[in-house]
């Protein structure tokens, strides 16, 4: 998802070394569960997810009957359509939301591009990504609409080394809500997609 030509026959490990780690479901499904609340999102919309990887996010939006555009810039990805966010020119799908997962490296790139479309759109950040002077003027210049940290750490690698998740997480959100940035620790969910209603 980040660096380097498509990494075909590559394992979710392999590719943990160019910044692709698959997002746990229940990362998701805190996510949409707020947005729902916050009558942020409806099932009438579509969401893009620009890095789709092996199409963790997506399959959860679907599951919730809401649109999921996926694409990528590698060709072992789940959707069938190579793009590079990062220099596409328009929205192709004419999405109304964007939610990802970014490269961490290129969280920056993502949250710019994003911009440009003029929808609100999600990214899953480490939880101390704003913790830099540098990235404070982005934080100022962007104004976020919510930093919504998991209380929780996902497991990006599925359990795949054993032990404890160490990754400590968060939502931010931009285009709802008010100009000020809301700060709201989200919970675990403790029930599946079936229980969470969309209104």
């Amino acid at each position: 998802m980040i660096t380097g030509r498509s990494l075909t026959s590559a394992s979710h490990i392999d590719r943990s070394k160019t910044d692709f780690y698959p997002t746990p479901p229940q990362a998701t499904l805190a996510l949409l569960g707020w947005l729902i609340r916050e009558n942020a999102i409806s099932k009438t919309e579509t969401v893009w997810e620009p890095a789709c990887g092996q199409g963790h996010i997506s399959e959860v939006i679907k599951q919730f009957g809401i649109n999921a555009y996926s694409t990528d810039k590698y060709d072992d990805s789940y959707s069938p359509e190579l793009l590079d966010f990062l220099t596409v020119g328009e929205n192709p799908a004419e999405s109304d939301w964007i939610i990802t997962n970014p490269p961490f490296s290129e969280a920056e790139g993502f949250i710019r591009k994003s911009l440009e479309f003029g929808i609100p759109f999600a990214m899953l950040l480490k939880s101390q990504y704003w913790h830099s002077s540098r990235r404070r003027k982005l934080f100022e210049e962007t104004s976020p609409s919510a930093v919504l940290p998991l209380t929780w750490r996902p497991d990006f690698l599925f359990g795949a080394r054993g032990g404890s998740p160490t990754m400590e997480v968060q939502w931010t959100v931009w285009g709802v809500g008010g100009s000020n940035t809301r700060y709201e620790p989200l919970a675990k969910p403790a029930v599946g997609v079936a229980g969470v209603g969309m209104g």
